[in-house]
């Protein structure tokens, strides 16, 4: 072999593996893109609404999710696109057996295939220690969606739901297929509550749509109540038998917030994600939860790379702080978190912030092939 040629094949493996030990498996956030622009749902008046009434909202819509979001871009991907360097060398990376022993306090199910069984005990023992240092009573589930592969930490004990039901809820209503143009009055305003309904006047009128999204964006209970009270909550508690989440809500709006653990929580956020993949009113939510006011969580932590499409929870009274997360990687995993400690402050944030982290290192290890009949049959769960 001339030393001419040896010379450049020498320097195309140096930079394969130079590709290799940088960047993993991950995505930079500069490669996602929107596939279509014009992606976020504008929702049009029912054909029984009145042309007055369909003037009125064509003109209130100018932006696509209403004047509540006339200054917030859209963050849904229609698809991510991946760059094409880094993709390559995911694909030059050998998939093996996950064959960690199950030796942590949390638990590890379905993980099938893997990219690198030693990096991944490194994430598993970050996620340890996280849980480990909590000082307070903490508990989350993390599920790829694609693959099934979960880790759930308590994600059986009970906890306050608080606002992170909003979302679930929502998105019954339009599963539903509910009137959005219907007009509803302000007649009964959230005790104690402190959003933007609460300081306006009885007898105020708001479209179903306005409603919705006053709840998902600013976490408003006020809007959340009035639409419980307007629709109840059959359809709502009838969707979490066929998900199999063990929750429900009251009748009438008189139970609108309740207690779930992580893992049936987790299974309604999976459950909006697959309605987004085939509705645009799904699309919707979506849209509005990756603009929710309140950015503090699971989206201050990844949103810089991916869009996250969450719903934060919060009650001063009982010291319950919780946020669940869609987050669109290239493998879409959802996560839910649950912690009881006082609300909102730099340091209640920031364990959901450290595992979302890990949680997306441990994300990008996860290797989609199924093994090969050549490959040793080798896996401890």
């Amino acid at each position: 072999m001339g030393k001419k040629t040896y010379a450049g094949i020498t320097a195309l493996l140096m930079a394969a593996a130079c590709l290799l030990c940088s960047c993993g498996s991950k995505a930079e956030a500069g490669s996602i893109r929107r596939k279509d622009d014009s992606s976020a749902l504008q929702i049009l008046p029912s054909d029984n609404s009145s042309s007055a009434d369909k003037n009125s909202t064509s003109e209130g819509s100018s932006s696509a999710l209403s004047p509540l979001l006339e200054d917030a871009s859209s963050q849904v991907f229609d698809e991510v696109v991946e760059n094409k360097e880094i993709t390559k060398a995911v694909e030059q990376r050998n998939a093996e057996y996950f064959n960690i022993g199950n030796s942590y306090s949390f638990n590890i199910s379905d993980f099938e295939m893997v990219y690198s069984n030693e990096e991944l005990a490194k994430c598993f023992d970050r996620l340890q220690e996280i849980c480990s240092d909590a000082d307070f009573p903490l508990g989350f589930e993390y599920r790829n969606i694609s693959t099934g592969a979960v880790i759930g930490y308590h994600q059986y004990d009970q906890f306050m739901t608080c606002s992170t039901i909003k979302a679930p809820f929502v998105k019954s209503l339009l599963a539903e297929e509910i009137d959005t143009d219907k007009k509803i009055t302000l007649d009964s305003k959230w005790e104690g509550d402190d959003g933007t309904l609460a300081g306006e006047d009885y007898g105020k009128e708001y479209t179903a749509k306005e409603l919705i999204e006053y709840t998902i964006l600013e976490s408003d209970n006020t809007a959340y109540q009035l639409l419980c009270r307007t629709f109840g909550t059959d359809e709502f508690n009838r969707n979490q038998y066929e998900i199999g989440a063990n929750f429900t809500l009251g009748y009438n709006g008189e139970w609108i917030f309740t207690y779930c653990t992580p893992e049936d929580m987790t299974k309604c956020y999976v459950d909006i994600y697959e309605f987004a993949e085939k509705n645009k009113t799904g699309k919707w939510l979506i849209d509005l939860m990756c603009n929710a006011k309140l950015n503090i969580q699971i989206g201050k932590a990844l949103g810089e790379k991916y869009p996250v499409a969450q719903k934060f929870g919060t009650d001063y009274t009982e010291n319950a702080f919780s946020d669940c997360a869609i987050v669109y990687a290239e493998s879409p995993f959802v996560l839910c978190i649950y912690t009881e400690q006082t609300p909102e402050t730099d340091e209640s944030c920031q364990v959901f912030k450290d595992i979302a982290l890990v949680c997306d290192d441990i994300n990008s290890l996860i290797a989609p092939e199924s093994p090969t009949e050549d490959a040793p049959a080798e896996k401890n769960a």
